[in-house]
């Protein structure tokens, strides 16, 4: 059985939170107020566990709007999430696929979380309770502070947080080494490289660690994910592609540009090239 939450610290402002579903959050420790970047798949108390590690006031920014990522919401009062999420946050607060995602994330069903049921799952936030989150925004806590950055194309309103004194990049969902840019809300590839094209000319050489939402198999993010995932883009593009055969969330066929060696079980994703950086996109939005 797998624990609800387990904590990792990267460094004394910086703890890793960990939830069932083997979604990452993160916990910025400032002087004055700290912040929780991501809720997780709202599966325990989150907000018990968080007192336990800071005695600060604390803020919620959401990367974007996705089951893993903002269920637990409604454990706090002030949560910021972009407005272009709302379609996409009120389709994935559905409970029966809440608790799908809890038991088994995107992989086949997970023995070790057979044990959660729907009434361990937190209540969730509804939209209009949100504050909205925006590129541009920065939130000083007192020592350090998150700088928020527009990373549309896994969602509308995916967002990226630099946290400058650390010199870190949370690209989350948003830009990593199996990044989804399918859905029948994703912009066309085309619109994402030039959202990651501002993205990398915003933040060269602010960071030098990347931070993802979800593991990959103990591998490390490269400091180069962001133009990896545009050379992906440009290959699509051109069409230089190896266009695997892959299911979206909702059964319809989609392509992987790239080869990878899928290893569900240990959450392990690689490109059979060995370079790191890949997209899942649908061919009908390319341009």
């Amino acid at each position: 059985m797998k624990e609800l939450f387990t904590v990792e610290e990267l460094n004394p402002r910086l703890l890793r939170i960990s939830d069932v579903a083997d979604t990452h959050m993160y916990l910025l420790r400032g002087d004055r107020e700290a912040a929780l970047l991501d809720t997780g798949v709202g599966c325990g108390d989150l907000r018990a566990l968080i007192s336990t590690l800071t005695d600060k006031p604390v803020k919620v920014l959401l990367t974007h709007g996705h089951v893993d990522h903002a269920m637990g919401a409604g454990q706090f009062p002030e949560v910021y999430l972009s407005p272009l999420d709302r379609e996409v946050y009120e389709e994935h607060s559905e409970l029966d696929g809440r608790l799908r995602y809890a038991q088994g994330g995107l992989g086949p069903a997970n023995p070790e979380t057979a044990f959660v049921t729907a009434k361990m799952l937190q209540p969730v936030k509804p939209f209009d309770e949100f504050l909205p989150l925006r590129p541009g925004d920065r939130f000083d806590l007192g020592g350090v502070s998150v700088r928020v950055f527009d990373g549309c194309g896994h969602t509308p309103g995916s967002m990226v947080f630099l946290l400058p004194e650390l010199r870190m990049l949370l690209t989350g969902d948003a830009c990593n080494f199996f990044t989804l840019v399918f859905d029948r809300t994703c912009p066309t590839i085309a619109q994402y490289r030039e959202t990651l094209l501002r993205l990398k000319a915003d933040t060269d050489g602010s960071y030098d660690t990347v931070l993802l939402s979800h593991s990959n198999g103990g591998m490390e993010p490269p400091v180069t994910m962001i133009q990896n995932v545009i050379e992906v883009c440009d290959d699509i593009l051109a069409g230089n592609t190896d266009d695997v055969p892959f299911t979206g969330f909702h059964g319809e066929p989609v392509c992987l540009a790239k080869a990878m060696n899928m290893d569900f079980e240990h959450g392990s994703f690689t490109r059979v090239d060995g370079k790191a950086g890949n997209i899942v996109y649908d061919p009908a939005k390319v341009r």
